[in-house]
């Protein structure tokens, strides 16, 4: 086992990596709970959706652009969902909520992939749409047709526009050091996911130390860690845009910086 990856050192950093995960999951949050104004989807279709009477601007490009993005991931093999998008549309998206983004891993020695938590990213939603409810609808899509899956696609397209809308939330988002960034889920078609990143990031143990891990405890199911070097290059974009004003404009002063 890699000496300076043990076992031991593995517990210390998932204590300290769960504190921070509440800690960082409280701030986006509450800063999400200030922004949802501007992750609603009648501010994006305006009377394109059902029971809405106010109009607003773009609403006709939006919702071509809707249609195109959601054609070929509803056809793909994934999802094949065979309703056709069109207004008006059943969306009742309105509370946000985050779930920690995870991805299939194999380690070495292991016979079977387990799922990776990355508990300092995650996956915006709106609530009871996380990834988990994508699953559990996706593996259902059989029995149960399009009425639920459709819908679910449908709220996760418009997140997708409204989270890269300038101006908007990103902007405000990343001034906070919590960026959005989009990824595509292969296990929804291609799906974009709107993902939230902390200032601090996590890695994966070596797999040595995953495996044994899961092995000890039966599990299917493990975490990344915080990564410490991210934690002591943490700077301030505010004191350095004046670090390099005064540096411009100060003349002299700028020897008082050190």
């Amino acid at each position: 086992m890699n000496q300076d990856f043990d076992i031991s050192k593995l517990l210390q950093l998932r204590t300290l990596t769960s504190a921070l995960a509440d800690f960082f999951a409280r701030q986006v949050r509450d800063y999400l709970s200030n922004l949802t104004s501007l992750l609603q989807p009648r501010s994006l279709l305006g009377e394109h959706i059902r029971y809405e009477k106010s109009a607003v601007k773009g609403q006709d490009a939006a919702l071509q652009e809707l249609i195109k993005q959601f054609t070929p991931i509803a056809k793909s093999r994934e999802l094949n969902i065979q309703t056709e998008l069109k207004a008006p549309l059943d969306i009742f998206g309105a509370t946000l909520d985050i779930t920690p983004a995870a991805y299939s891993y194999t380690p070495q020695g292991a016979t079977k992939p387990i799922t990776i938590s990355t508990p300092l990213r995650w996956v915006l939603s709106y609530k009871d749409m996380g990834p988990p409810r994508m699953r559990e609808l996706v593996a259902n899509h059989a029995r149960s047709g399009d009425a639920e899956l459709y819908p679910a696609v449908v709220h996760y397209l418009v997140l997708n526009m409204l989270a890269n809308r300038r101006p908007g939330a990103a902007p405000l988002m990343e001034a906070l050091r919590f960026p959005f960034t989009v990824q595509p889920a292969p296990e929804f078609g291609g799906l974009p996911l709107v993902h939230v990143t902390a200032p601090v990031g996590t890695i994966r143990p070596p797999d040595l130390v995953i495996h044994y891990s899961t092995q000890i405890s039966g599990a299917t199911h493990f975490e990344e860690v915080v990564n410490l070097p991210d934690v002591a290059r943490l700077a301030d974009p505010l004191k350095d845009q004046l670090v390099a004003l005064v540096r411009e404009l100060g003349g002299d002063l700028a020897t008082q910086l050190g």
